[in-house]
């Protein structure tokens, strides 16, 4: 009796700190919010050097195959100024990779229409909702709870230019935690704009691969 009203205790507990986050739950972790970090550069340079960003979704979620172990990498690109300029959400299927050209894909087109050329690339991720699509803005500031489940991997290959000939090296994504109104304020208030209030203007796509 008394194992059981301490199980009642502790699950009572890790639901009071969900619901203590700002507007995010996160199979993670009750006060932070996991995201992989990275950075674009040079992206806009005329010799046609073009950055990747690879993602891959090591089969961590569910257990087992499509659909039911999809995940999605909820993308936002942000300018130097710390605006963010291009969201999307892309479908991850088990042990599958998607690959997504930084000139193509992340930064041609930018929600202000102006050039992007350096900047911060941050993804979260989570399950696919009810359609099985992934929606960046997670319903946009009328929406649901930011909830965020499961694990991603991702590497990017940078554009450096070193004394005027562009190289290319490529490090892996890191792992960070934000804050629940830092995600929420991101998604559901910076997305939702773009994602609600503009004509296709600052969403990214989602490259190639599954």
């Amino acid at each position: 009796m008394f194992q059981k009203s301490m199980k009642v205790v502790v699950i009572a507990a890790m639901v009071a700190a969900l619901v203590g986050m700002t507007g995010v739950a996160s199979a993670q972790s009750t006060s932070k919010a996991p995201v992989l970090v990275d950075y674009y550069a040079n992206a806009a340079n005329t010799s046609g050097v073009d950055g990747t960003l690879r993602i891959t979704n090591f089969g961590s979620n569910g257990g087992g195959p499509a659909p039911n172990g999809n995940l999605c990498a909820m993308i936002y690109v942000f300018d130097p100024q710390e605006e963010l300029q291009e969201c999307c959400g892309c479908v991850l299927t088990p042990d599958g990779l998607r690959t997504l050209s930084v000139a193509r894909d992340l930064t041609s087109n930018p929600n202000n229409n102006e050039v992007l050329a350096t900047g911060e690339i941050k993804i979260l991720t989570s399950a696919p909702n009810s359609g099985g699509t992934c929606d960046p803005s997670f319903g946009g500031p009328g929406g649901s709870t930011v909830t965020l489940t499961g694990a991603l991997a991702a590497w990017g290959t940078h554009v450096q230019n070193v004394d005027g000939s562009y190289q290319v090296t490529e490090t892996a994504s890191q792992l960070e935690s934000a804050s629940g109104s830092d995600v929420s304020r991101i998604t559901r208030f910076l997305c939702g704009s773009i994602v609600q209030n503009s004509t296709g203007r600052g969403l990214c796509s989602c490259g190639t691969g599954e």
